[in-house]
């Protein structure tokens, strides 16, 4: 094996290995925002260390891409596509953390089905990373991409039916706020899922 598949091969573990460590991550989220909650509200504590292992994964791959001066695609998106997939993560746990941080005592089923929405296309996010290596000759690749921004678009419109519902229902002024900005939090997790994919978009495009 040359040096420089050996230095392109590093980049694709990396993203490999973070792939798998957002599925562990959703996981945990997933169960957080379920009808268990609240009596499974210790989970939330977790999601923290869950973040601090992903932020491990996404220093890792800034630290080779300082020290590299071969990467397998162009350095300023290996830097992007590393930052959308930590800010996968990092909303995740703000929407979790809120429960608590807000006295949370009540799950709301457009919650439940935003969390599974997300759980989704980190699913699919984690498919693509872990087919990056052949990007240039797998089409599922782009294909996967592309359907990550149709789950986004379901979640899109769970997150504004939740939105109405809590205006629309004779709900309490305090409980609006608190899950106004935990549903802000959940829908920027799922956004993040999808420009994580414009940006392998982007790669197989210019490398086409």
């Amino acid at each position: 094996m040359s040096r420089v598949k050996r230095r392109e091969d590093v980049f694709y573990r990396l993203f490999r290995e973070y792939g798998e460590k957002l599925v562990a991550t959703g996981e945990v989220y997933k169960k957080i925002f379920s009808e268990e909650y609240p009596s499974n509200r210790i989970l939330v504590r977790s999601m923290k260390d869950y973040e601090n292992v992903c932020d491990d994964q996404a220093k890792k791959i800034f630290m080779e891409l300082s020290n590299s001066f071969i990467t397998p695609f162009d350095r300023e998106d290996i830097g992007v596509l590393t930052k959308r997939m930590d800010d996968v993560v990092d909303y995740m746990e703000a929407a979790a953390s809120r429960l608590d941080l807000f006295c949370v005592e009540d799950m709301r089923p457009e919650a439940i089905k935003l969390a599974d929405i997300t759980v989704q296309a980190i699913g699919e996010l984690a498919k693509i990373m872990d087919r990056l290596s052949n990007f240039k000759r797998d089409k599922t690749v782009m294909e996967l991409a592309l359907g990550v921004d149709a789950i986004e678009d379901e979640g899109d419109a769970v997150y504004k039916m939740a939105l109405a519902d809590l205006f629309r229902e004779d709900v309490p002024t305090l409980e609006i706020m608190k899950w106004s900005r935990v549903l802000d939090r959940m829908e920027l997790a799922l956004n993040a899922c999808e420009h994580a994919c414009d940006i392998v978009q982007g790669v197989v495009m210019k490398n086409a």
